[in-house]
């Protein structure tokens, strides 16, 4: 299998291919408009051959973008952003396609949801509009991508255009050492200079969020729907924004009394001058080291990042029957960066997947928070393996060579990980369904959060008192209503933001409506807040209308733990058990189904909220 070019992917180099892959697409799409192909060979594998060399180019370079960012890059991605949407507008408006997708009858599950969620996709992409109708839709898809694009790199500048000194250190704001800060700073001039700064960055940003609210109101009622909240939710697998809204509703009533709690608990240590948005992490992290007689300082020190990693791999081992092999520098291919490592993933002795890993933080140049990507899929017919990316912003080695990790940074790394297993162990050879490809946004976390309940598992070998390791899982649910209702709010937030019932109009405006929902939820904000001029999920990223899929995923994925839990997790053979039937459905599955059948083929019944609201203490 070859590997992408990193060592030649210059932006000059991603210029001139992106010149000719486009033009190379656009011919292809073109004949196979001619042909009329009546066949799932013929349309879904030709149209798939015809665009993977653009699809992927375009994906390294946006991979460029947020692993080693420069107006090199920034000015490649401006250029060809907007012929980039356009062709995938094309394709996605071509009414020859349509047709003929429509015209396939398939008896095979697999490929007739493949073509299925072709047709919505087209549908989606306005391919029943005409004349202005699609000029305008056109245009707002364009306009929409780069407002996106901008308020990343927004971001992204006042992140690192922000630092503060005090008595010879410097504090910064970004995702790595922001948490930390906040948690373990005893000065309280620097925990509010950090907070303010974060809370009020990219004011830039404030006039790109009412325009990218408008667009995608506009966008919706092109097509038919009553607001964006609904257009989003026909490709998820809630049921309806009611359902939605139905989950905030019940978790909410949950977590209210105990949250209550939670805050009379923390408010005997609050400063003089009553408790600050700045305070909170100081203050909880005092609190937790007392009742639970540790410090977070003290537990990171069990976390090497080097022992962390080789923890995980000889877990997914025990779980998953599979082995992850580093490749030495003699045969590992190209990279963007001399940190990146690369691994093998084998399974009875076969490589059955790849990928990397971007280890360190790199201020300025990699967008902040962790992620994974996947650079190609499984593909039977041409024998490619999947190919993925797990990007963290853990701390540079100290001057020893070690990078000890918070313990939030281990659950980080364990969850992304989780997302990297559901597209390398994919059972599906149809790279239109395999791996993470068609899982619903919705349900996309399910694998990932799942993983998170194993990082202190005595199957991973990571040298951790016994004692200190019982007095985390036992702080575990420290917080746990209070951590529920900040992500309610932001969930609550981003829905309402897209509901027509509720969108902002003047003289309401979007951080208006943000500081009425997290005041019902309890959520303390700096005065002139304007976190969602950061809020990159769901104004950059693919979380609109959908951050909600956080809590949904995290249902799902806390009820699938419950499998291990019953059977019992002292139990190695029955926990080898129910991973195999883990590992052969909710990883293996991918997109072949839809994720909720998915679950109920794992489970073999409906999801419930029991598991969550038990595990964390809520019941």
């Amino acid at each position: 299998m070859e590997f992408p070019k990193w060592a030649s992917f210059t932006p000059e180099f991603a210029s001139g291919e992106l010149t000719r892959l486009l033009a190379a697409a656009e011919r292809d799409v073109a004949a196979i408009e001619a042909a009329r192909p009546d066949s799932y060979e013929g349309l879904v594998w030709g149209l798939d051959d015809a665009t993977r060399e653009l699809w992927r180019c375009w994906g390294m370079l946006s991979h460029m973008t947020s692993v080693m960012n420069s107006e090199s890059w920034r000015k490649v991605e401006a250029d060809f952003q907007e012929k980039v949407v356009l062709f995938s507008l094309r394709v996605g408006q071509s009414k020859a396609i349509y047709d003929c997708a429509k015209a396939l009858d398939l008896d095979d599950p697999v490929r007739k949801r493949i073509v299925g969620k072709m047709v919505q996709s087209a549908e989606l992409a306005g391919v029943a509009l005409q004349g202005d109708k699609r000029e305008r839709f056109n245009a707002i898809q364009a306009r929409l991508a780069k407002l996106g694009t901008d308020f990343s790199n927004a971001v992204l500048d006042a992140t690192k255009a922000f630092s503060f000194e005090k008595d010879g250190k410097t504090y910064t704001i970004d995702d790595a050492n922001y948490p930390q800060t906040m948690k373990n700073c005893p000065d309280r001039e620097v925990r509010e200079r950090l907070c303010r700064a974060r809370s009020t960055r990219a004011p830039s940003n404030t006039a790109r969020i009412d325009e990218i609210l408008s667009l995608r109101r506009e966008l919706a009622g092109l097509l038919g729907y009553g607001d964006y909240a609904e257009m989003s939710l026909a490709t998820k697998c809630a049921p309806s924004v009611a359902a939605v809204e139905s989950m905030f509703d019940e978790l909410d009533a949950a977590t209210c009394a105990p949250a209550s709690r939670e805050e009379a608990e923390l408010a005997p240590l609050a400063p003089e001058g009553g408790m600050k948005p700045w305070d909170v992490s100081y203050c909880a992290e005092r609190l937790r080291e007392k009742t639970y007689a540790y410090s977070e300082e003290e537990l990171k020190k069990h976390f090497e990042f080097e022992d962390v990693l080789a923890g995980l791999f000889k877990l997914v081992k025990f779980l998953f029957g599979i082995d992850v092999e580093e490749v030495g520098s003699a045969d590992k291919p190209e990279v963007w960066h001399p940190d990146v490592r690369f691994f093998s993933v084998k399974e009875n002795g076969e490589t059955i997947a790849n990928f990397y890993v971007d280890p360190y933080v790199r201020s300025g140049l990699k967008s902040g928070g962790a992620w994974m990507n996947s650079f190609s899929n499984r593909c039977d017919r041409k024998g490619e393996l999947p190919l993925a990316l797990l990007a963290l912003n853990q701390p540079v080695p100290d001057e020893n060579g070690k990078c000890f990790m918070p313990f939030r940074e281990v659950e980080t790394l364990f969850h992304e990980f989780g997302h990297a297993l559901q597209c390398m162990l994919t059972r599906i050879g149809e790279e239109g369904a395999a791996g993470i490809n068609l899982v619903e946004w919705d349900a996309v976390e399910v694998a990932s959060q799942f993983m998170e309940n194993w990082c202190l598992d005595d199957r991973t070998g990571i040298s951790v008192p016994e004692e200190l390791k019982a007095k985390v899982k036992a702080a575990k649910n420290f917080r746990a209503a209070t951590a529920c209702r900040r992500q309610l709010a932001l969930g609550k937030t981003d829905m309402a933001l897209h509901e027509a019932a509720t969108a902002p109009v003047p003289p309401k405006t979007p951080d208006g409506l943000k500081n009425e929902i997290f005041a019902r939820f309890g959520t303390p904000l700096v005065d002139g807040d304007i976190f969602l001029n950061a809020f990159t999920h769901i104004f950059s990223g693919g979380y609109s209308a959908g951050y909600y899929g956080y809590k949904w995923s995290e249902v799902m994925s806390a009820d699938c733990y419950g499998a291990f839990e019953e059977a019992g997790l002292g139990d190695d053979e029955a926990v080898k058990s129910v991973g195999k039937a883990y590992r052969e459905t909710v990883l293996g599955l991918g997109g072949s189904e839809s994720a909720y059948d998915v679950f109920v083929r794992f489970r073999g019944r409906k999801p419930n909220s029991a598991a969550l609201l038990r595990q964390q203490g809520l019941a």
